[in-house]
């Protein structure tokens, strides 16, 4: 994911259940609450260098949406967990 000081790209990714996930965070010169990327409902919380790569590995559980989003809550996406 590519992040910027207005967002999130891409800000939809598809996944699948129970397939393990690495997930890349790039940034480059970011300085907006962009940094503080959270995945709630996994309680997984990163504050991102303002530019750098950051890794998160986690395995969805669950079919459905998953969201991702700042700490604010002002940019957002969402993983779609299919079989």
């Amino acid at each position: 994911i590519i992040v910027t000081n207005s967002g999130y790209s891409p800000d939809v990714i598809t996944l699948k259940k129970d397939l393990p996930v690495r997930l890349t965070l790039k940034t480059v010169n970011v300085q907006s609450c962009s940094r503080s990327f959270t995945i709630p409902a996994l309680n997984i919380q990163k504050l991102l260098p303002v530019t750098g790569e950051t890794i998160i590995e986690f395995t969805p559980t669950t079919l459905g949406s998953l969201v991702f989003s700042c700490s604010m809550g002002m940019y957002t996406g969402r993983f779609n967990i299919i079989n």
